[in-house]
């Protein structure tokens, strides 16, 4: 076993343990429950500052194939710096909410769980501020024409329609990279505000109205961005009355979970060599059978824009009832199936049937997923999935395979050097075809598939993860098609758990 991995593991560990250490240090008190709001069940999460005012409270609401998790750094921050509680909701669908998601449903449970927790006494509308991202935006936003509050800070809303009137001390914010569609919202919120107000006399009469936009943050990077979380403070400061806190960021603080999470990833190549070790002798690939690189790439045009295509008049997996993933998927399983029809001859002499070797993958494949699933799960976002994901999990994993296998076919051995860069080139822009052929669908062919184009950059950043590990087992056992088993297990554990329930 080679020395660098041990040196790796080691320093990954010491990352993790570190990362734990100072989470449990500054994490504020928190508290999760379940409210009862009418017929709808909404997960709850109640983050309590140093000097909470229980006449005080902020709501805030994920966006699209988002959870409360991933609100958790904004509600966080927010918590220390002024003197409120934070309660982080989880709409239909998303995170630890199993009940079938709708646009409508998701605004109907929203606007439900503000009614119940003002008739328990747990918030007061008139000094209670609503922060939403994208989806979640939109249904603060809109929920100024049902129940008024004393201010509303969205951040990149999602196109809606606009209020009969608009939300009391309304803060937009917008990304310089941010959709067009989402751009021309907040413009449109201008427009309707009559500009941008914020004297004094426009917070006491709760008419202001700012639009920022944020210089070179994204969609999803707004929810992280230090300008939205500072001028969010100062926006509640204003409307709120309060005196916040002019501490500044804690950058190690903030970035431990991150760092964790890269700890938990350096320690996977000694336990994947160490696994390995049970797969048996390593089996020999030859790069005869593979087809050209050139060849791939149209190939793989040719198979995702063809099922994109496909999927104008059917949807083969709707039954999987994924919001996004069941189209996903679908595009998946056409444009494996058509890989593997290209290149049957590469498929079949690439086919190998030992059991050790699926057996460990799969066993590899489940302990990254419980691993990184728990961690992530904790500070991060809701990766951690329940019964009904579970079940899509278990449903998804053998059509994926099929992608999965074609995919490792079609790239061939691993190699070293030059051949193993210009073979991840060719990867990425693989998964890249597959991503454009979803933005055609969605733009051009009208399948409104639009959670597809959000997640660009989870996508592609889980994408280069996947690789990276599903390489490192191939190149410890030669087998294709065990690198499939685990490719495929990461993949099913993406969709299932991220996409919402429908």
């Amino acid at each position: 076993m080679k020395r660098w991995r041990c040196v790796l593991a080691a320093a990954g560990a010491i990352l993790l343990v570190a990362s734990t250490w100072i989470i449990r240090r500054t994490q504020l008190p928190r508290r999760d429950f379940m409210l009862q709001a009418g017929n709808c069940r909404v997960p709850v999460t109640e983050i309590e500052g140093a000097q909470p005012d229980v006449k005080r409270n902020v709501v805030i609401v994920h966006g699209l194939g988002a959870n409360r998790r991933v609100m958790q750094t904004l509600g966080s921050y927010i918590a220390r710096h002024v003197p409120v509680r934070a309660y982080l909701f989880d709409l239909p669908g998303h995170g630890d909410n199993t009940d079938a998601f709708s646009f409508a449903r998701a605004e109907q449970c929203f606007d439900s769980a503000i009614e119940a927790m003002t008739r328990n006494g747990r918030i007061d509308p008139q000094r209670t501020a609503v922060i939403g991202h994208s989806m979640g935006g939109a249904i603060a936003i809109r929920m100024a024409d049902r129940t008024p509050m004393a201010a509303t800070i969205a951040i990149s809303p999602a196109p809606m329609s606009l209020p009969v009137r608009m939300p009391s001390n309304l803060l937009v914010f917008s990304g310089q990279y941010d959709f067009w569609p989402l751009k021309r919202q907040a413009k449109q919120l201008l427009q309707a505000a009559g500009g941008n107000r914020t004297s004094g006399d426009d917070f006491r009469e709760r008419r202001a109205f700012l639009l920022q936009t944020v210089p070179h943050a994204t969609h999803t990077s707004l929810i992280f961005n230090s300008q939205v979380a500072r001028q969010s403070v100062e926006w509640l400061d204003d409307v709120l009355q309060v005196t916040h806190s002019t501490r500044p960021l804690h950058p190690i603080r903030d970035a431990a979970p991150e760092v964790g999470l890269v700890g938990l990833l350096m320690m996977f190549p000694l336990c994947a060599t160490a696994a390995m070790r049970f797969a048996g002798p390593m089996q020999d690939e030859s790069l005869a059978s593979r087809p050209a690189w050139t060849l791939v790439l149209v190939e793989g045009f040719v198979c995702a824009f063809g099922g994109a295509l496909i999927l104008i008049g059917i949807l083969p997996l709707r039954f999987l009832r994924l919001y996004g993933g069941s189209y996903l998927t679908s595009l998946l399983l056409i444009a494996g199936l058509l890989l593997l029809a290209l290149n049957w001859r590469c498929a079949k002499a690439g086919w190998r049937t030992g059991a050790r070797p699926f057996i460990v993958a799969a066993v590899v494949g489940f302990v990254t997923v419980l691993a990184c699933g728990a961690w992530v799960n904790w500070q991060l976002t809701n990766l951690w999935m329940d019964a009904p994901r579970w079940l899509r999990f278990a449903a998804l994993l053998p059509i994926l395979w099929i992608y999965c296998f074609a995919e490792e076919m079609v790239l061939g051995p691993v190699g070293t050097g030059r051949a193993r860069a210009r073979r991840f080139v060719v990867f990425l822009v693989l998964r890249l075809e597959l991503w454009l052929a979803c933005m055609a669908g969605y733009f051009f062919l009208a399948n409104g598939q639009v959670l597809l184009a959000i997640m660009a950059p989870s996508f592609g950043g889980f994408s280069i993860l996947q690789r990276l590990s599903t390489d490192s087992l191939r190149r410890r056992t030669g087998s294709a098609t065990a690198a499939a088993v685990f490719d495929a297990i990461l993949a099913a554990w993406f969709i299932a758990a991220v996409f919402p329930l429908t």
